[in-house]
């Protein structure tokens, strides 16, 4: 059964949001690799050729098959977020994060040099609130978790559409999430939580596995389409991925997707890997194949990224790591 197994998002300053999601949001990293040459170009529609250069990063919580890909571009030269962009602009536009100590996550903010769009909201007993992560220029709502849990998860990815019933043929019939209902992350009065107070808007929600897609069509503020020359380098949220274990179950749905006129990059991968597809607005998507041996080539599992004794190795880090809780709380 497909999930929604990633949000990918391409940053100007990869160490500084690492340090976001690892040190204040407690994600766990996961390893990465640089990508080059004609099929990184095929994959990512760039225009580079051969001469692509690319960074890839991953960061996962305690959800299984679900992560967090962080992209730098050095080729082509990455470019910022358009100015005057808005999260109802057509496009992904904001995720959010549950985390287990809201208290102390608030606190490490500021010396991560990142300060809250509003003061926190109580939305059913549970605190949230937004912050603009500089680096991918991409609003991240921190939401409270009410349950005992040892580390953050990936909660809910939100895209602005220009046809919602065509996004819902998509995300509803092709890719088979179940909608339900469509408070079940936000109401109308929420869209202050990122600047859109007042917006008006149709909405759909779907359960893609452990995580959410919410799916919002704006009346006012009216959105902006994407620039004719955007990039999927360009700053700001690239796409998600729907994480299939089954090749059949994958090629399903890209031929599903295909006959409602999605594209693909690059033909499905015969073992693992990916093909992205552009479905209406041109929203991409990932399909993603990654059978349960693959999970740590993937990403999908933490990884020790140091050597024993190295104030980096995780034994060193966790006793560094208390430390800095207990200042915190102090």
């Amino acid at each position: 059964m497909a999930n929604l197994a990633q949000v990918a998002l391409c940053t100007a300053d990869l160490p500084r949001t690492i340090r976001t999601f690892v040190d204040v949001l407690g994600f766990f990293n996961a390893g990465g690799r640089p990508r080059w040459g004609e099929y990184a170009s095929r994959v990512h529609e760039l225009p580079t050729g051969d001469d692509t250069h690319v960074m890839m990063w991953w960061l996962v919580g305690r959800q299984e098959f679900v992560q967090i890909e962080l992209f730098h571009h050095t080729s082509p030269a990455q470019r910022p977020r358009r100015p005057g962009w808005r999260p109802s602009d057509l496009g992904w536009v904001r995720f959010g994060v549950t985390v287990p100590d809201f208290d102390l996550t608030m606190r490490r903010l500021p010396g991560a040099g990142l300060t809250t769009m509003t003061s926190p909201v109580e939305v059913d007993g549970r605190r949230r609130v937004c912050v603009r992560e500089p680096g991918a220029d991409a609003i991240v709502e921190i939401m409270e978790e009410t349950v005992g849990s040892h580390a953050p998860a990936l909660a809910y990815v939100a895209a602005s559409v220009s046809d919602l019933e065509g996004a819902r043929r998509y995300f509803g019939e092709v890719f088979g999430f179940p909608e339900i209902q469509s408070d079940a992350i936000h109401r109308p009065e929420h869209e202050a939580m990122w600047g859109l107070d007042g917006a008006r808007r149709a909405c759909a929600v779907f359960r893609a596995g452990d995580v959410l897609l919410e799916v919002m069509h704006y009346e006012t503020p009216r959105p902006k389409a994407p620039a004719a020359d955007a990039l999927l380098s360009d700053q700001g949220i690239m796409n998600v991925a729907i994480g299939h274990r089954d090749r059949a179950e994958m090629l399903d749905a890209l031929a599903a997707a295909e006959s409602l006129g999605a594209t693909a990059t690059t033909d499905p991968p015969p073992v693992s890997g990916a093909t992205y597809l552009r479905i209406s607005d041109r929203l991409s998507v990932e399909l993603l194949l990654v059978p349960p041996d693959l999970d740590g080539a993937y990403g999908f599992s933490p990884q020790d990224l140091a050597p024993p004794g190295s104030a980096f190795a995780p034994e060193v880090a966790a006793d560094l790591m208390a430390r800095a809780s207990d200042r915190d709380r102090e």
